[in-house]
């Protein structure tokens, strides 16, 4: 009886619950429209706050703070800028929080690597240990939700440091190239409801998945907790390993395991899902993945896998898949290089098949000769079409 009536008062209060939008237009900045078309999320049990398949909630309306449905940016005086500095900096900072202290943030990452550390981080950590079943990652489209909903902490940061002297020094250390990880905010309540996918880490983990995409992700422990993980110095150092230019070529033999693996996994995500969060794990697997100016089979079986049966419920339209990859995050360069490479695979198998040829711009030397050879087997064909219908003629 008790239960029932709690779980009565829990969706009265959640049904309740309304988005806040960021409208920073008199802080001087419009940045909340240079926001990246998917955003990620780790969460647990213990994370703070709230985060469920239909809500994301921070811990100040998670605690039924009445500053959660305020706007950092309304009314926006001296002492409001000193509050919300200070709130920043504490989020940004993940210091521990107490009684008087109120979070408002929500945070997301634009790097599925950054997002997979994370759950390593979340599972073997003493603070936390959560079992992988119950850590899950949410993927978002963010083109779903209204504008204002996120903004980069990059660009809070410099709106607000000057108010927090901690927040400025912690500005220092955003700006260093090696340790921005794609961060964005939101505030309070945000529902996500039918615009995101959940994925529980066991289903990334399961049979070794990701260290078949990857093999330079660390083993499990098998005993959580002896030791502190490491977190941000393994993304900088997965990134130095995973890009380098200088990789040696994968054979047939590997690329089939990977993509294999990255199969296994959006077989749990619904169909409209698939092409992306592929995409993002196919990113996992290096600079190796397309081979430049070299005509290899495993290219091919690359870029024919996007062509498989798993996408056909879904189609690929690359101007709605924005990736913002600065230079200092190569796993967002490889997204953004995938995302064209296959749009240009794409129109050209859909070109061959109907029997037409769709030109495009295009750096890439071995697509390059590849879009030269269909033209000149369309242009075969046409001959050899006329040819026929002359004798034809000729005969009649």
């Amino acid at each position: 009886m008790m239960d029932s009536i709690t779980d009565a008062l829990e969706n009265t209060r959640l049904s309740d619950l309304e988005q806040v939008h960021l409208r920073p237009q008199d802080s001087g900045t419009s940045e909340i429209d240079n926001v990246p078309s998917y955003l990620f999320r780790v969460a647990s049990p213990l994370s703070y706050g709230e985060t469920n398949e239909r809500w994301v909630l921070s811990e100040s309306v998670y605690q039924n703070r009445s500053s959660s449905t305020e706007d950092i940016f309304s009314n926006l005086d001296n002492e409001k800028r000193t509050r919300v500095a200070e709130m920043l900096n504490l989020h940004l900072r993940w210091w521990p929080q107490n009684g008087d202290q109120q979070d408002n943030f929500v945070s997301w990452t634009s790097s599925l690597l950054f997002a997979i550390q994370y759950i390593y981080y979340r599972h073997l950590s003493r603070r936390d240990g959560s079992d992988l079943a119950d850590i899950k990652l949410y993927v978002i489209d963010t083109a779903r939700f209204p504008r204002g909903t996120f903004i980069r902490d990059m660009d809070l940061i410099d709106i607000f440091c000057e108010s927090d002297e901690s927040l400025k020094d912690f500005q220092s250390l955003r700006q260093r190239p090696d340790y921005y990880f794609g961060e964005y905010l939101s505030q309070g309540a945000l529902e996500i409801k039918n615009k995101c996918q959940v994925i529980p880490a066991e289903i990334l983990f399961e049979q070794g998945r990701l260290r078949r995409i990857q093999p330079q992700f660390a083993e499990l422990q098998p005993a959580r907790g002896r030791a502190r993980p490491e977190w941000a110095k393994e993304v900088i150092r997965l990134r130095r390993t995973i890009y380098p230019n200088n990789l040696p070529v994968l054979s047939l033999e590997d690329m089939l395991a990977r993509l294999e693996a990255i199969e296994e996994i959006i077989h749990h995500v619904a169909p409209d899902w698939r092409f992306p969060i592929a995409i993002y794990l196919a990113a996992l697997m290096g600079s190796e993945s397309l081979i430049e100016g070299k005509e290899m089979v495993n290219d091919s079986t690359f870029f024919s896998y996007f062509r498989s049966k798993s996408f056909k419920e879904e189609g690929f339209n690359p101007s709605n898949f924005k990736v913002i990859a600065p230079d200092t995050m190569p796993e967002l360069k490889q997204v953004n290089k995938l995302v064209h490479e296959i749009s240009k695979y794409l129109q050209m198998s859909y070109a061959m098949e109907n029997g037409y040829a769709f030109l495009t711009a295009d750096p890439h030397k071995m697509l390059a000769r590849k879009r030269q050879r269909i033209l000149a087997k369309l242009a075969t064909v046409r001959m050899l079409c006329k040819d026929v219908a002359s004798a034809i003629s000729k005969e009649t």
